[in-house]
């Protein structure tokens, strides 16, 4: 991806020049810049330890990729996520950089869609079916929410350390419950110039098909508007079907999308497992054969 605002003409996505200086100087954040490119970790508000970087072409990012990244990763512990992550946005040709994003264990996890909704004074009030109700989310609902999170988004989940931050980050909580039971939930992130956040909608799965993902997020754009945010999104994965066509049912057409890069706490590790036993391999064959 190429900016042309920018010093660096190579990114992994597009940030303009005010936007990267907020994520450097987020609390938490790591930089490393040097002579042709710059890398940065730093929490998002899904509570990820996210990667960015900005290169003056690819030969310069093949010299420096790795050897930046050696000192950020010693940022990337248990304590803050499961994963580091970074996206890749507007990539025709990804053979370049996949050998230099295996050689630092980035694995490749899935694609992702922003859906967003451009006029949100047109979203009607929720209507609320017979049965269930919708009220703003207590600290006491935090475990089954994680819960229902952890069950709802199963293998695309990004991780159990990272809920906890992603709800501190929420400006607004909203639960669906039926017969006093929660079933589900909606986050809502922060207003920036004008465009409100969806965190994430989660539907226990036993209660899904009937309605009540679609309720919340219908009630969670309608909050947004509430606030004065004239436009919304939120990120879906392509590969979770019904998520994207409630969103297309509520007027959220396609903004952008992606493919998201993952890095386990223990990469290195396995790293270092997976090498030690292909050397044991080859010492055994080649004991055999003397």
């Amino acid at each position: 991806m190429t900016d042309s605002s920018s010093p660096w003409t190579l990114r992994n996505a597009p940030v303009r020049p005010r936007e990267w200086s907020a994520l450097v100087a987020t609390p938490g954040a790591f930089h490393v810049q040097d002579e042709g490119g710059e890398l940065l970790l730093a929490p998002d508000d899904r509570g990820q330890l996210r990667l960015h970087w900005a290169y003056s072409g690819i030969e310069v990012m093949r010299n420096l990729f790795a050897k930046q990244f050696d000192q950020v990763r010693k940022h990337i512990t248990a304590d803050r996520t499961d994963y580091a992550v970074m996206d890749l946005i507007a990539f025709v040709n990804r053979d370049w950089v996949d050998p230099l994003l295996r050689e630092t264990n980035f694995d490749l996890f899935a694609e992702w869609m922003d859906m967003a909704h451009p006029v949100l004074d047109t979203v009607p009030v929720p209507e609320i079916p017979e049965g269930v109700t919708i009220r703003r989310s207590t600290p006491a609902d935090t475990e089954r929410l994680r819960a229902i999170w952890t069950d709802a988004y199963g293998e695309y989940a990004d991780g159990p350390r990272s809920f906890d931050p992603m709800l501190a980050e929420a400006t607004w909580a909203g639960v669906l419950e039926r017969q006093g039971e929660i079933i589900g939930f909606a986050l809502n992130g922060a207003i920036t110039r004008g465009e409100g956040r969806i965190l994430c909608v989660g539907m226990d799965p036993e209660h899904q098909g009937h309605g009540g993902g679609k309720l919340l997020l219908s009630a969670a754009l309608y909050q947004l508007a509430s606030k004065d945010a004239t436009s919304a999104v939120i990120r879906v994965r392509p590969d979770i079907k019904h998520a994207l066509r409630i969103c297309s049912s509520l007027g959220m057409r396609h903004q952008r999308s992606g493919v998201e890069y993952r890095r386990s706490i223990d990469a290195d590790e396995r790293a270092a497992e997976r090498t030690a036993n292909r050397t044991a391999g080859v010492r055994a064959r080649m004991g055999r054969w003397r």
